[in-house]
C-alpha cells in the first residue's frame, strides 16, 4: 500500500522568482530561510511522489471552460508556458515529470468518490508550481501530479468541499497498491489582489481589459497581445509602489495560519467566499489549495514554517508542513 509521508503549503507570487531583489533585505533573509526548511523537510520525508494541488492561472483553462476540478496524466508535464518565461526572469521550459499510472488512479477514485473531476493530458505549468519548484526542488527529481481547483472563476468550492477532495485524495493514494512514498503540495495565498479582472471588477482599465479577453478566450489573444505577461509582472511592481489601498492583509493570513497550526479543521471550513473576497482578496481563494492538503493530512496541525507580508510581491507569503507521523 502507498504511503503518505508528508504535506506541505506554500505561497507561488511571481515576484518570489520574477523580481526577489524588491523585498526588504530582511524579509528576503526570511523568507531564505523558510525555504530552505522545506527543502531540509523534503530531503527528511524522501517521497517518491508529489501530489500537487494547484490552481490554473489561466495557462490551460479559460472562463468559458473552467471545471471546478481537474487532473492532469501524461507522462512529464512543462513549464512555465512560453508567455510566462520573461516575466518570470526565465529562458527556457522545465519539464517535471509526471506518474500517470498514479494519475489514473486518482482520476477513477475520485469518479467513483462523488468528485466529477476533469481529465486533461499534458498540461503547462505556470507560477503556480514553476515558481516554488525553483526554490524547493531546483534539481527536479520528484514527479509531479497535478490537481486543479477553480478559484477564479465562480461559483467557486466551498472550502470544506476542497478539504472532503483532499480526504478523498489521501484515501485514493493509501489505496494504491504499491509501495510509493507520496507527499501532497499546496501552492497559493494567502491574501493578495492580484491584476486578473474579475466579473465583478466596476474601474476602467485597460489592462484589466486586456486581461478580461485572455482569461476568457484564451491563447488566441496572445498572437495580438504576446506582450501581456510581461506586462503583466510591470502592472504588479506598479501596483506595489503606488497603491493607495492595502495589497496584503497581514492580520487575516495570520489567523488562517493559526487556524491551520491548531488544526482547526472547523474554522478552516467556515471560510466562506464573501469573507475571502473582502477580507483577502481574489487571490485569497487560493486557500482551497490549502484546505485540500489539510485534509489529506487528516486535518492534523500543520507546523508554520513561517509568513512574511511582502507588499513588493503583493502576496502575503506563507510556509507550512505537515508532521511526517500522524
Amino acid at each position: 500500500m502507498a504511503e503518505i509521508v508528508g504535506g506541505i503549503s506554500v505561497s507561488h507570487a511571481p515576484g518570489w522568482l520574477g523580481w526577489p531583489d524588491a523585498p526588504p533585505a530582511v524579509q528576503r533573509a526570511s523568507i531564505a530561510a523558510f525555504t530552505q526548511e522545506i527543502v531540509d523537510y523534503l530531503d527528511e520525508i524522501r517521497p517518491d511522489v508529489i501530489v500537487a494541488i494547484l490552481d490554473d492561472h489561466f495557462e490551460n483553462l479559460y472562463r468559458n471552460l473552467m471545471p471546478t476540478f481537474a487532473i492532469g496524466i501524461a507522462d512529464a508535464h512543462a513549464g512555465p508556458a512560453d508567455y510566462w518565461l520573461g516575466a518570470l526572469g526565465l529562458k527556457e521550459k522545465l519539464n517535471i515529470p509526471s506518474d500517470p499510472e498514479l494519475a489514473r488512479e486518482l482520476l477513477g477514485h475520485l469518479l467513483g468518490n462523488g468528485f466529477d473531476i476533469a481529465r486533461m493530458g499534458p498540461i503547462e505549468y505556470g507560477n503556480n508550481l514553476i515558481v516554488p519548484w525553483h526554490f524547493i526542488r531546483l534539481r527536479n527529481d520528484l514527479p509531479v501530479v497535478p490537481i486543479f481547483i477553480n478559484v477564479f472563476s465562480p461559483p467557486l468550492p466551498s472550502v470544506a468541499r476542497a478539504y472532503a477532495l483532499g480526504e478523498a485524495l489521501a484515501k485514493a493514494v493509501r489505496a494504491n497498491t504499491s509501495d510509493k512514498r507520496v507527499a501532497f503540495l499546496a501552492t497559493g495565498g494567502l491574501s493578495h489582489w492580484p491584476p486578473v479582472w474579475m466579473e465583478h471588477t466596476e474601474e476602467s482599465d485597460p489592462f484589466l481589459d486586456r486581461m478580461r479577453r485572455f482569461q476568457t478566450e484564451g491563447r488566441p489573444i496572445l498572437e495580438a497581445d504576446p506582450n501581456l505577461m510581461v506586462d503583466l509582472a510591470a502592472y504588479e511592481i506598479e501596483m506595489a509602489r503606488t497603491a493607495n489601498r492595502p495589497l496584503v492583509n497581514a492580520e487575516w493570513d495570520r489567523r488562517f495560519l493559526d487556524a491551520l497550526g491548531r488544526g482547526d479543521v472547523q474554522a478552516v471550513k467556515a471560510y466562506g467566499y464573501d469573507e475571502v473576497e473582502r477580507e483577502a482578496g481574489h487571490g485569497g481563494h487560493e486557500i482551497l489549495n490549502w484546505a485540500a492538503v489539510m485534509g489529506a493530512m487528516g486535518g492534523r496541525p500543520a507546523k508554520i514554517v513561517g509568513y512574511e507580508p511582502v507588499t513588493e510581491w503583493i502576496c502575503g507569503m506563507a510556509y507550512a508542513t505537515y508532521p511526517t507521523a500522524a
